[in-house]
């Protein structure tokens, strides 16, 4: 039905950003909004996102909206839409991003979000209501739901920010209820529509099951008298008893596909036995008849849910309710559906069903990206039934590691590890062992347990052949996953040979599709090989690496960060400040990177170096410390090495050497052949000859590139400060020779003015380089900064800050830009503390100035 009021209701709510469509089930919203958008919406283009449990949570409720909203833009914001489908924005930033990509649309938007009851996050709710409370012009926002969400109603309604639709809104009114049991063939008189309308409350479902109960009925005036709800809530009694007066063959038919969300015409013949049960189920659509055709590919049906919800609530026993769930889980298995196979025998308890489907599709689903859903699923296994199953218990683990959670991850494991293996087939205990293994694995990465990482995966099988025979989907993903663990593990422990292993068996392995592992992979195998010093093989591998990941909408995901950590180091090494900040600037953001503390550890590292090439000490110092306070404890023990020793050679600059020393002492003797090239260079520098050349002589042959040339130019300064100089040129010669195929120049610039003196005698007695010598000499003769003006950013603004930077030299207050963005005040000072100091500012003001300076503004 057409209800023009109510139409006109929604054609004025949409010129407020929100509208509320609010009421108990069964009173008509979504049936209203349907027909209203078949009225034209008020001139408005309309996407239609039905929500379920699923969305319940930031990255998939706004990708659910971003995807629907990508087919009404006409184009404009597809690329920031396609980065939120595919995961590649920030929490944080996810309603910004939807706004920043509607807010020049062409034609005005407006967003039906169905069922928005069953959304219970707090993240998600206060996006929204960040939409709501600073509004684009081209969107609308209409939230259809059973219950009011936690906003501050009053004071939206009183911004004349929201408005509301309610059930007495909803509620029939004669005509209108007149009109429909006409429309439904019950012949009533006026009285009879009154008395009906006074017992339902105008409640629309009330009166359309109504209609049923009173069709064909030879006495309508009795029927109506009958119809009370003197003992029951009209809801209650309404459903039973029309519910019952239906004919058994169609209860009986609704009763079994009630076990699931969604059905089609093959599934409910398998549930209910019909042969006809497609026809059944699209006549019962066609005359709206508690079943309605799902937004979804293929011909897929759902039950209205408040009559799901009584179907599911009726007395069976349960033996035929476990059958039902049985039938549905196998036929969701044949067809490729495991997710679905998985949660319908949890819902009938078919503990033993569900743990062999988990055992076999867990990691598909969570190497696929379905681990959220995965998690949902498994969440309502009762802990006993866990511990009793090893393969439920580890597949919950390994759902919550690949999303960054420990959550209830090490009981998880234990659980797994004595669940009782008396009876269970070989198959499945070896299925649950791969699984647990890998759970274990990733949560030793998150914890920064390198140690536990190896062990878990040395475990796990990665021969094809033992795969195969585990019977496991997703087994080729196995060694990929293991292998890109223990390369990364190998590169943070120095075992450089073995992460070059691992880390190209995994990278270069034959899989279909991009899988995450393999991005990792490769991203630190350029990492590997930048660090070895291979400046040209790390720089293909780190750009062909991160155009994959823009190829699939990647572009964010932490698993490249080390890619671009590789670009970093190249371009320092290379003399190229440039090129090291614009690398620096596109790394994932700290959010994305919560759970890589190395990530952000190696990260804060390049950032000091840059600075320090600059000449800055004092901030190189900042964010090196930074870095430590936040990432100490969990990071492997070559970065927290690297570190100590760097914050050592900036304090040199910035604190002399007493305080040098005592940073030295307080580190220890170093452990790593990089760390004893740097100790030793930094005993030298302060005169401590004896435990330099101590350091030296702790050194093997070089493993690397990089390694080489540090050590040849250790023995060069080393033999020049015992005034060996033949020797020292020596030494240097074969160090430019080293480095001169790749255009190594960091550890020469590294050395400052101290390695001058013997490259000018290189260059004068005759070179193999000179035309690089000459290069580094010019570098070395320029200085850190010789411009006498503000320096160029070692550490540019982010794009967000870049934002807030053109804000401030505006008038508008951090409230104000903060509704602008689409972001709390607190983030908005957050950036301007940041800009501050990147700049450094000690104000708005003179942070615009030295912003203009540098051409950012």
């Amino acid at each position: 039905m057409r209800r023009p009021r109510l139409h006109d209701v929604l054609d004025a709510g949409v010129a407020a950003p929100a509208t509320l469509v609010a009421a108990a089930a069964g009173w008509g919203k979504t049936v209203l909004l349907g027909s209203w958008i078949e009225a034209g919406a008020g001139g408005r283009a309309v996407v239609w996102v039905t929500l379920d449990a699923d969305q319940d949570a930031p990255q998939p409720f706004w990708r659910a909206v971003a995807a629907a909203l990508v087919e009404a833009t006409d184009g404009d914001g597809p690329d920031t839409l396609g980065r939120i489908v595919a995961g590649g924005v920030e929490t944080e930033y996810l309603p910004a991003a939807v706004a920043d990509a509607l807010r020049d649309a062409p034609t005005p938007v407006v967003v039906v979000l169905d069922n928005y009851h069953e959304i219970g996050s707090a993240e998600v709710h206060a996006g929204l209501l960040r939409l709501v409370e600073r509004p684009v012009p081209s969107l609308s926002i209409v939230v259809a739901t059973r219950r009011d969400p936690p906003w501050p109603l009053q004071r939206l309604r009183v911004a004349d920010l929201l408005r509301d639709v309610r059930a007495t809104d909803l509620a029939f009114r004669s005509d209108e209820a007149a009109e429909l049991f006409a429309r439904l063939g019950v012949d009533l008189t006026a009285g009879q529509v009154e008395r009906l309308l006074d017992r339902t409350e105008g409640w629309p479902a009330g009166l359309r099951l109504a209609a049923l109960h009173l069709h064909d009925r030879s006495d309508v005036d009795a029927a109506v008298e009958a119809f009370s709800g003197d003992d029951h809530s009209v809801a209650g009694y309404l459903l039973t008893e029309v519910l019952d007066q239906q004919a058994p063959e169609l209860m009986t038919f609704l009763t079994a596909v009630s076990v699931v969300d969604l059905v089609c015409a093959d599934l409910a013949r398998v549930l209910t036995g019909r042969a006809e049960a497609g026809r059944v189920l699209a006549d019962l659509a066609a005359s709206h008849l508690f079943v309605r055709e799902a937004d979804r590919p293929g011909r897929w049906f759902r039950l209205h849910r408040l009559v799901l919800d009584i179907l599911r609530a009726r007395t069976v026993t349960a033996r035929e309710r476990r059958d039902l769930h049985r039938r549905a889980t196998e036929w969701f298995r044949g067809h490729d559906m495991p997710l679905e196979a998985i949660r319908s025998a949890v819902g009938g308890g078919l503990w033993r069903l569900a743990a062999d489907l988990t055992g076999v599709h867990a990691v598909a689903l969570v190497m696929g990206g379905d681990g959220a859903l995965l998690e949902h699923v498994l969440e309502r296994v009762p802990t006993a039934v866990a511990g009793a199953y090893p393969e439920l218990a580890a597949g919950l683990a390994g759902a919550r590691v690949a999303q960054g959670s420990g959550l209830d991850v090490p009981r998880l494991l234990e659980a797994a590890r004595t669940a009782p293996a008396d009876g269970l087939p070989d198959d499945r205990r070896r299925r649950a062992e791969v699984l647990r293994q890998m759970s274990a694995g990733g949560l030793g990465r998150l914890l920064g347990d390198w140690t536990a990482v190896q062990e878990a995966y040395r475990r796990v099988p990665h021969e094809s052949g033992a795969l195969a025979t585990l019977g496991m989907a997703g087994a080729e993903i196995v060694p990929v996953v293991a292998h890109n663990n223990l390369g990364t593990a190998a590169l943070w422990t120095d075992d450089l040979d073995a992460a070059e292993r691992h880390l190209s068996a995994a990278a270069d392995a034959a899989v279909p599709g991009v899988v995450l592992a393999q991005l990792n992979a490769a991203s630190y195998r350029a990492l590997l090989r930048a660090e070895r010093g291979e400046l040209d093989a790390a720089e293909a591998e780190g750009h062909k690496t991160l155009a994959a990941a823009a190829a699939a909408g990647l572009e964010l995901a932490v698993q490249v960060a080390a890619a671009h950590l590789a670009l970093v180091r190249v371009a320092l090494d290379r003399g190229d400040p440039a090129a090291a900040d614009e690398q620096l600037a596109r790394l994932p953001a700290s959010e994305t990177m919560r759970a890589e503390p190395h990530v952000r550890l190696a990260t804060a590292l390049l950032a000091a170096e840059r600075r320090a090439l600059s000449g800055d000490h004092e901030s190189a110092l900042a964010v090196l410390r930074r870095g430590l306070d936040a990432d100490a404890d969990r990071a492997p023990r070559i970065l927290r090495e690297r570190a100590e020793l760097l914050e050592a050679s900036l304090v040199v600059h910035t604190g002399g050497p007493e305080r040098t020393l005592a940073l030295l002492d307080r580190a220890g003797p170093p452990t790593m052949p990089e760390g004893l090239v740097t100790a030793a260079l930094l005993r030298l520098r302060l005169g401590d000859l004896d435990t330099a050349h101590l350091y030296r002589a702790g050194l093997g042959d070089p493993p690397t590139v990089r390694l080489r040339v540090r050590v040849l130019l250790l023995d060069a300064l080393l033999a020049a400060a015992d005034d060996d100089h033949d020797r020292a040129r020596d030494r240097c010669e074969d160090a430019l020779v080293a480095a001169l195929p790749g255009g190594l120049r960091g550890p020469f610039l590294d050395e400052g003015t101290d390695l001058r003196p013997v490259l000018q005698a290189c260059l004068e007695r005759g070179t193999a380089a000179p035309g690089f010598v000459l290069d580094l000499l010019g570098r070395l003769a320029a200085g850190p900064d010789d411009t006498g003006a503000v320096r160029p950013l070692a550490d540019p603004p982010t794009e967000r800050e870049r934002t807030v930077l053109r804000y401030l030299g505006s008038s508008l207050s951090n409230a104000e830009i903060a509704a602008e963005l689409y972001v709390s005040v607190s983030t908005v000072k957050t950036h301007q503390r940041a800009l501050y100091r990147k700049l450094g500012a000690v104000g708005r003001r003179d942070a615009v100035r030295r912003a203009r300076l540098l051409g950012l503004l």
